[in-house]
């Protein structure tokens, strides 16, 4: 008997490759584990437990990147896209997780396989194709240096023109701890992940499949999906229109966006925010709706500057991190910055993050203007961001130092800057300001990648934008935090996009999409998504409690516990020491972790982990 004759929606095996040795095999996945786990997220992150050992070294050829699609990859739904990969991350030194959208994951699937686990190192650039069932190791050394655009394009016309490319750039090459890895025009991000498979010399990984992924009850889930495309559109208008870029403009009304590496909450010197909202950026740029697998959303917003020509995907957190971060209002400035992350491969949230670091330690005189390569680092200039980007992409000069991270660019620069070094687990924060609203602070701290809105729980919904919670009280957020940390852990494992979630009834009462799992994989699932959900976060937190994670991780930075907001809404708002720690002791209660952050034995057998 086959695999897939015992399966639907899974594959029932996985690929796994040597590069040392150059071979592969085909490995049977246990039911138990997808019964367990899912998949994606939930699945990467057990294989992560039973192979990666507490004191691998991120680049040691045995460390792995595990990718793992979910039962819903693939499959004839809506956005059911998501790959997502677990490593050892080279930046913060611990267990991460990531995934992607796109196309890539669906075309695994429909060549036969649920994941792909990679060991080891290659003894010269290469690339992997896969075509079903045959897979080949491919010389990579006239690709090696090559920006990813056109390592994807040379790989298709060589291989096949319908392939997904998943690939490393320049950065991921010279071992950058903010490089990433894409996937097409899709995002591994953040980690430095991209540095991993550097290390490995893998440059890409091709993937072509021809064999369509089979469920359970077809009829029965195009009619659930058919009554779901009414609540899919209520819940998703705005992003199809622009994507996450709609909420620039409201959180930035409500004070809750980071200025000048979090010193501040709106723009100086005369700059002006409404250049940087979704519907300004709309009117004046040239914008194409990109969709990934199966997506009516569209929510991918290609933003083409008419001068240079240069198009680049902008989002929330990209306009965020190059823009108001760095002082920055100008788009076409941001298009080019953004242009320059992807085709290197760098993740353009960190990035973002170190250079606003470099800034304000530069305006402080903390780094000086002959470290910083001559340039002038103040806020808001352009030229200065552009040129950053290519010297850490490059590890030139300041490059080199900022290319670890803002964790150990402070530590290397020193003159206090630690102070505002704004990080958690040393992966950089998002764009969302703590002191503006509390709950976003304890969704940082308690993120199982470090400072993270998705692993961590975006709170933006509950605490601002449809506010069920007092944005400033203390009381209920660690509740809050466990239950969007836990939804969110099981969307991952499922390989299904947060945007469309809630019109699925995939929410923290998900019936309705435990129906439509049933219809897919013909696996009874009910009342048991929101507990695997909650199994997935604890074993995370089972890997990092063995890596070393303790309570004493989970902090943020001095900035946001010692200096009250200037400006803004929240004016005048800090976030005590004492505020935050009953907040931690509180989702500590409910998570059943002891008092020092540690998952205990007795939580593990409830939740039979692993």
């Amino acid at each position: 008997m086959n695999y897939e004759s015992r399966y639907y929606g899974y594959r029932g095996k996985i690929l796994r490759i040597d590069l040392s040795k150059k071979k592969y095999r085909k490995e049977e996945i246990p039911k138990e584990y997808l019964i367990k786990y899912l998949g994606g997220r939930g699945l990467a992150a057990r294989y992560y437990y039973d192979e990666i050992s507490p004191n691998m070294d991120p680049y040691d050829p045995y460390n792995k990147l595990i990718f793992m699609t979910g039962p819903l990859t693939g499959v004839n739904i809506f956005s059911g896209c998501k790959l997502s990969l677990a490593t050892k991350s080279p930046l913060t030194n611990h267990y991460f997780c990531s995934n992607a959208g796109g196309f890539a994951g669906a075309e695994l699937k429909f060549a036969g396989y649920d994941g792909i686990i990679i060991e080891g190192k290659s003894d010269k650039p290469v690339y992997i194709t896969i075509m079903d069932d045959d897979i080949e190791f491919k010389d990579a050394s006239h690709l090696w240096g090559l920006p990813i655009d056109k390592t994807i394009d040379i790989i298709k016309r060589d291989f096949d023109v319908n392939a997904k490319v998943i690939a490393i750039g320049p950065a991921g090459e010279n071992l950058v701890k903010i490089s990433n890895i894409q996937a097409d025009n899709r995002s591994f991000g953040r980690g430095g992940i991209g540095a991993v498979m550097g290390s490995k010399n893998l440059k890409a990984i091709a993937i072509r499949g021809t064999k369509p992924v089979h469920v359970f009850n077809e009829e029965k889930m195009r009619k659930l999906l058919a009554e779901s495309v009414l609540d899919i559109k209520k819940t998703t208008a705005f992003h199809t229109l622009y994507g996450t870029l709609q909420y620039i403009e409201p959180l930035s009304k409500l004070g809750a966006i980071p200025f000048y590496n979090y010193q501040r909450t709106s723009y100086r010197d005369g700059h002006n925010i409404e250049k940087i909202f979704a519907e300004t950026i709309r009117r004046n740029y040239p914008v194409k709706d990109k969709p990934c697998f199966r997506c009516p959303v569209m929510c991918t917003k290609y933003v083409t500057d008419v001068h240079t020509k240069t198009s680049a995907e902008l989002d929330y957190e990209i306009v965020w991190a190059l823009g108001p971060n760095c002082g920055i209002d100008d788009v076409s400035t941001i298009i080019t910055a953004t242009y320059l992350c992807d085709t290197y491969g760098l993740d353009a949230i960190s990035t973002g993050v170190v250079i606003g670091f470099a800034m304000e330690a530069y305006e402080k005189g903390i780094l000086s203007r002959s470290l910083a390569n001559d340039l002038d680092l103040k806020f808001g200039n352009e030229k200065a961001l552009i040129e950053l980007i290519h010297l850490i992409a490059k590890r030139k000069g300041l490059g080199g130092i900022l290319a670890e991270g803002v964790m150990r660019a402070s530590e290397k620069i020193g003159g206090g800057s630690n102070h505002f070094a704004m990080h958690v687990k040393g992966l950089e924060m998002t764009g969302y300001e703590p002191r503006s609203f509390f709950g976003i602070a304890l969704a940082y701290a308690t993120s199982n990648r470090g400072a993270c809105h998705n692993v961590g729980g975006w709170t933006i919904r509950d605490e601002l934008l449809q506010p069920r919670i007092d944005r400033f009280a203390i009381q209920g957020k660690g509740h809050l935090v466990k239950e969007l940390q836990d939804t969110r852990a099981y969307i991952d494992s499922l390989g299904l996009c947060t945007i469309v979630r809630r019109g699925l009834g995939f929410t923290a009462t998900p019936e309705k999409g435990e129906e439509l799992l049933y219809y897919v994989t013909g696996i009874d699932f009910s009342k048991k998504l929101m507990l695997i959900g909650e199994r997935v976060y604890n074993l995370e937190r089972v890997i990092l409690n063995r890596e070393g994670i303790t309570r004493n991780d989970d902090i943020l930075p001095q900035r946001i516990f010692k200096e009250p907001l200037p400006d803004g809404m929240a004016k005048g708002r800090v976030l005590t020491y004492d505020m935050f720690n009953f907040m931690l002791n509180e989702y500590y209660n409910v998570r059943g972790w002891d008092s020092n952050g540690i998952v205990p034995q007795e939580k593990m057998y409830e939740l039979e982990i692993p």
